[in-house]
């Protein structure tokens, strides 16, 4: 993994933009437009979509973000905003993946002008959904301070067995992400409430979801679906919570369709 990511910053370099004393960083392939905007979920930056970015990122323009140390969707609806805005983007495409599935609902809400198509991926309704997993029990999220957090969660990845994904969330962990930036996303999760209606035809927006996903228990992806039962629903039988990482060519072939 280091090496695919080493290749990745090597021919796609970091740019950033702070706004409201925040900085967002992204990697942009520069590819044809329109784009789709890539944004990955708590556990790492934007180079965990380091295949897909190689796979496709010359036959389409990538823009992978990194977002800031923000719990609140609608904050963070707006910087994604003022970077899409600061890039000159077009009418583009957002393909979110776990928390980020969460508030890029927020983004479509607030800016419905900006979305050609919505990709929410591996993700929930709203806090209550993975209350039952101790490691998003509010009252834990909400004691337990940043370092310590970010300390458990890197012990939970280094005690797994050693495979690209494990790999890949050790050099995040230990490397990349924040103590900070880890608990703004966990109290963004716990603190989740549901999404009002959203301005967009339910025929814009894809439901993505992972039979053998150990976080979203089957009962959650049905509630999603139910919450937009017009919009596609895709069902994959294996990737986990990281279609990108342990399906990558299913999730390619989804995003390398025609981008309205």
């Amino acid at each position: 993994m280091r090496t695919l990511l080493a290749r990745l910053e090597a021919r796609y370099p970091w740019q950033s933009l702070v706004v409201d004393g925040h900085e967002w960083r992204w990697l942009d392939t520069g590819g044809p437009d329109p784009a789709t905007v890539l944004l990955p979920g708590s556990v790492g930056d934007s180079a965990m979509f380091v295949r897909t970015l190689l796979a496709l990122g010359d036959r389409q323009r990538l823009v992978a973000v990194t977002y800031p140390a923000l719990a609140d969707p609608t904050g963070l609806a707006r910087g994604l905003a003022q970077v899409a805005s600061h890039l000159a983007l077009a009418p583009h495409r957002v393909v979110s993946s776990s928390f980020s599935a969460y508030w890029a609902q927020f983004y479509a809400l607030h800016y419905p002008a900006n979305l050609t198509a919505l990709v929410l991926g591996n993700g929930f309704v709203d806090g209550t959904d993975l209350a039952a997993n101790p490691m998003f029990d509010q009252a834990f999220v909400e004691s337990i301070s940043a370092q310590e957090l970010h300390a458990e969660w890197l012990k939970r990845v280094r005690a797994a067995p050693a495979a690209p994904l494990q790999e890949l969330q050790e050099v995040m962990l230990a490397e990349r992400q924040s103590p900070m930036n880890l608990q703004a996303r966990f109290l963004g999760v716990v603190r989740s409430r549901p999404c009002p209606p959203l301005p967009l035809p339910d025929t814009a927006i894809t439901v993505l979801d992972c039979d053998d996903d150990p976080l979203i228990p089957p009962s959650v992806r049905e509630r999603l679906r139910r919450q937009y039962p017009g919009a596609r629903h895709v069902s994959m039988p294996t990737g986990g919570h990281y279609p990108h990482v342990l399906n990558p060519s299913a999730y390619e072939a989804l995003l390398a369709e025609p981008n309205p």
